[in-house]
């Protein structure tokens, strides 16, 4: 869906993008711990419980930074699981005068999870409103962790992805791999 359409320009982040990443991450930890929280779809769920809007329909100041941990906790934990790293990018989309994406690349910190050396990208706010704010059946974050997890070591294929938040392409397949 992106691969045509989207152009990144990779830069270093922030000392204000890092310190906003770390934070957010240790706070879900400590969600984690104080809340009992051990599947990702109990951060979910404990995210949409507490997630507010403004008069105008917008998150309210503490909701979105409730959304942006909740990305940065599942980036993390993505970077632990895989090959894949936190990149810092600015974004351009083709053919298009929507500013929403670039808006949500200033605002969400360390929002592209990439394995660089196999082109493979995961836009971690897009999947965490799919499954915050879902619009219809959704298979749970933990089940599409696993398929992320799969497809960046080479055992599942991107059309066998239950997402539409990634892009790049799929390692070549090697022999001796065993599901």
């Amino acid at each position: 869906m992106f691969d045509e359409v989207v152009d990144l320009s990779f830069r270093g982040f922030s000392r204000r993008e890092k310190t906003i990443i770390r934070q957010d991450v240790k706070r879900f930890e400590k969600i984690g711990r104080d809340h009992g929280c051990t599947l990702l779809d109990e951060f979910v769920e404990y995210v949409a419980e507490r997630t507010k809007r403004d008069d105008e329909g917008y998150l309210t100041q503490k909701s979105f930074i409730l959304f942006r941990g909740l990305g940065a906790y599942f980036g993390d934990q993505l970077i632990r699981h895989t090959m894949m790293g936190r990149f810092a990018c600015d974004v351009r989309v083709h053919g298009s005068n929507n500013d929403t994406m670039t808006v949500m690349a200033q605002a969400n910190p360390g929002w592209l999870v990439s394995d660089v050396m196999l082109d493979q990208h995961v836009i971690v706010p897009y999947l965490m409103t799919e499954h915050v704010f879902p619009t219809g059946w959704a298979p749970s974050l933990d089940d599409i962790f696993d398929q992320l997890i799969d497809w960046n070591h080479g055992y599942l294929s991107k059309d066998e992805l239950e997402t539409s938040c990634v892009f790049g392409e799929d390692p070549e397949p090697v022999s001796f791999y065993a599901a």
